[in-house]
């Protein structure tokens, strides 16, 4: 795929986003890969949570995955909204 930049490092886990399939690789899907529709508004969101444990989560874990593990140990949550204008 062209025009996507891919951040490897170690001191963290990423997820995969919601283009993984069995046709594409996991490599593939985890990074962000921009906007779509790239010529839109879009609204961001961050959400930060405060947990009583280390989840033992492993590279490439699914979104359902995280918020299993999270289930009955979120401390506090916030979240961080913005728009990105074209």
């Amino acid at each position: 795929m062209g025009g996507f930049l891919a951040v490897c490092t170690t001191d963290f886990i990423q997820g995969v986003n919601s283009w993984i399939s069995e046709q594409t690789p996991i490599e593939v899907c985890s990074y962000y890969g921009g906007m779509a529709p790239p010529n839109e508004p879009h609204v961001y969101e961050i959400h930060v949570y405060a947990l009583d444990k280390m989840l033992d989560l492993k590279q490439g874990f699914n979104y359902n995955e995280l918020y299993h593990q999270m289930e009955g140990h979120i401390l506090d949550q916030a979240t961080l909204k913005g728009i990105y204008n074209n």
